[in-house]
């Protein structure tokens, strides 16, 4: 056997090669979504990325980084399925409140491990993790006032702080709305024998009352 086809052995089992640490950060996803953030240590990420601990923190400080960087990756996938149906609306029609919630409700049926991390885990776990979930929150309520149906412009300033909190309360709502359903259909929740179609069907339509009225 060539001694180049040993060399690229020696790479693939390699510790430290730059793609070990997408790897981990894979590893830590499944793990945290399996325990809770107390429970979870490096030594079960290190057996699930098939590493040994040393080469985790050769790429990670610890467990409360690794754990940020497993969030931020999922709140990041988040964002991109709402970012790609926003992008494929026609400029000339109002958003699709309906279909961002759909895509994001695919998304969770096909990344269990993923929603499982981002809906069973209090922002609390770190002060970093905090930030993330309150930056996430923000940046979709937002978003979500492109859904409200346009109106008369308020005629005085009390007016304006009134609707807008109105506003603001809605979306909040129908954020902390989504997130329940989300973690009472995972696993043997509440909710995870109920029909997946006809379930979101129905968010669908709360959800649209919540925003539209």
């Amino acid at each position: 056997m060539s001694d180049q086809g040993a060399d690229d052995r020696m790479e693939k089992k390699s510790p430290h090669r730059p793609s070990r640490r997408q790897e981990i950060v894979d590893a830590a996803i499944r793990v945290f979504a399996a325990k809770s953030f107390s429970d979870a240590s490096i030594q079960d990420v290190a057996l699930e990325a098939d590493v040994v601990p040393s080469a985790v923190y050769y790429h990670f400080a610890g467990k409360d980084e690794l754990f940020e960087l497993a969030l931020r990756r999922v709140l990041d996938m988040v964002d991109k399925v709402v970012a790609d149906v926003r992008a494929q609306e026609d400029s000339r029609e109002d958003p699709s409140l309906a279909d961002v919630i759909i895509a994001v409700w695919v998304w969770v049926e096909a990344h269990p491990n993923e929603a499982r991390l981002l809906h069973y885990h209090l922002p609390g776990a770190t002060a970093e993790t905090s930030v993330l979930r309150r930056e996430f929150e923000e940046t979709h309520v937002q978003r979500a006032f492109d859904y409200l149906p346009p109106g008369p412009v308020p005629s005085t300033k009390r007016a304006a702080a009134l609707e807008h909190a109105s506003h603001t309360l809605s979306t909040r709502t129908l954020i902390e709305l989504l997130m329940t359903i989300h973690a009472l259909r995972l696993s043997e929740g509440p909710l995870s024998k109920h029909a997946s179609k006809s379930l979101s069907r129905a968010v669908v339509a709360v959800g649209e009352r919540i925003i539209v009225g």
